[in-house]
Parts: C-alpha cells; structure tokens; sequence
C-alpha cells in the first residue's frame, strides 16, 4: 500500500493539483480581505462581531470555490490515469483494486485539507491586517475552514465516481461547474437545500438572519448537525457506488 502512495505522489508532482491546492485557497482570502475591507463600516455599523461578520462574508466566497476546485482536481487527476491508459497495467498488479479508489480519495481528501488549513490561517491573517477587536475566535475560524469541506464530501466522493466511469472529463467537469453554479440557488429554499451540491453552503457555523428584506443579526448556525448527517449519509452511498465501479472497471 505504501508503495502505491508514493507511486501516487510522484504522478502528483507531475501535475499542477498541488499548486491549485495554494493557489485556490490563497486567491479566495486575498478576495475576502478587499470585500471585507471594503464592507468594513458596513459590517460594523450593523454592530455586529467583526470577526463573525468577516465568517459569514468568505463564507459566501467559499461554498462556490469549493466545488469548482474539487471538480479541477478530481477530473485532472483521474484523468492522467486516462490519458495514459494506464488503468491495464494496474489492474494487471496483484493488488485488491478496491486500494486503487481509496489512494485516490485520500490524495483529493489531503489537498482539500490543505486548502482548508490555508484558509483557516487567512482567516486569522485578515482579522490582523484589519485589526478587529477581541480575541481571535479560533474555534469559529476552524469550523469555518474545514465543516465546508465535511459538506463538500459527498460531491468528492461524486465527482470522483463520475471521473472514473466516463474517460472523456468534460462531462465530470460539465456536471461540477453547474453543480457550482446551482449552489447559491439551492441554499435559498430549505427543499433544495437537501440536495447534496448545497451542503458546503449550508455548512457554516454562523449565519446571518434576514429580517423584513435586509440583513439582521449574525446567530449560531443550529443546523449544523442536520447537513453533517446527510453529508456523511450521501458520502458512504457514493463512495459505495464508486468503489463497486472500480472494482468492477473492465479495461481493454
């Protein structure tokens, strides 16, 4: 299994995910810290807590970037096996197929962690270069830079099956653009925001009321819960559904 590991991690090298996996997360904070910097009297002529303020703001920023990295990355690295047919020869190793899906999901999972750890510092970082009062609200930053990535799992574990079943990646790609699009949309009615693409938006741990058309206070996000059980719910029934393709793959 460890070979397979390192196997996978000099493809990675190869390729520019590892880069996307900085790039994405750095690209968002540096666009959350002129919107928040802009919007700074605003937020704070709402009297709300700056740095709770600041959540909700990348927040919005964050459950459309998400999607669209999960579907670069899993289509680009699904696709070098693709690309190279390379899939007969590693079927043809006597090793238990079902490990070719896992290490490929660990590597998606370990770049989003990365992404969620850069984001997670930013977020410190703006409250500094902002100078927000009161202590930093370390617990809140964390869940604001990992639960989206426990609500994006299920779209993992998605993206990755269709990646796998389809050779040619415009349709995974097709499907996770749109899914991204759509999110926004989803999250608006508490119907469609069951649908899986909704959960990373659903998935913040402060969100803000409105109250007669215009923005209230800033609250608890008592949903939480909800969202982390469907998510883990919708990531099994996928990952099952992925994995049985992969063991199953015929290669010519």
């Amino acid at each position: 299994m460890k070979y397979m590991l390192a196997s996978e991690k000099l493809k990675l090298k190869r390729t520019f995910l590892i880069p996307i996996a900085y790039i994405y997360p750095i690209a968002l904070i540096l666009l959350s810290l002129l919107v928040v910097g802009l919007q700074r009297d605003n937020l704070a002529a709402n009297h709300n807590n700056m740095w709770e303020s600041m959540v909700v703001v990348v927040h919005y920023l964050y459950m459309f970037t998400i999607p669209l990295a999960i579907t670069v990355v899993i289509s680009n690295l699904i696709n070098l096996e693709h690309q190279t047919n390379s899939w007969k020869l590693l079927y043809s190793l006597p090793i238990n197929k079902s490990n070719y899906y896992f290490i490929k999901l660990f590597y998606i999972l370990f770049l989003s962690s990365i992404s969620a750890i850069i984001v997670f510092i930013g977020l410190i970082v703006i409250g500094k270069i902002l100078n927000f009062d009161g202590d930093i609200p370390f617990l809140l930053l964390l869940k604001e830079a990992f639960f989206p990535i426990i609500g994006a799992l299920p779209i993992i574990t998605f993206q990755l099956w269709l990646s796998l079943k389809f050779s040619n990646q415009v349709f995974p790609i097709g499907i996770g653009v749109f899914g991204a699009v759509c999110v926004f949309f989803l999250q608006t009615n508490k119907t469609t925001s069951f649908i899986f693409w909704a959960y990373p938006a659903m998935m913040s741990p402060v969100k803000q009321i409105i109250e007669n058309g215009s923005l209230d206070q800033i609250v608890v996000n008592n949903d939480l819960t909800l969202y982390m059980l469907l998510s883990f719910s919708f990531t099994l029934l996928f990952m099952l559904i992925g994995l049985v393709h992969c063991t199953k793959k015929q290669v010519n």
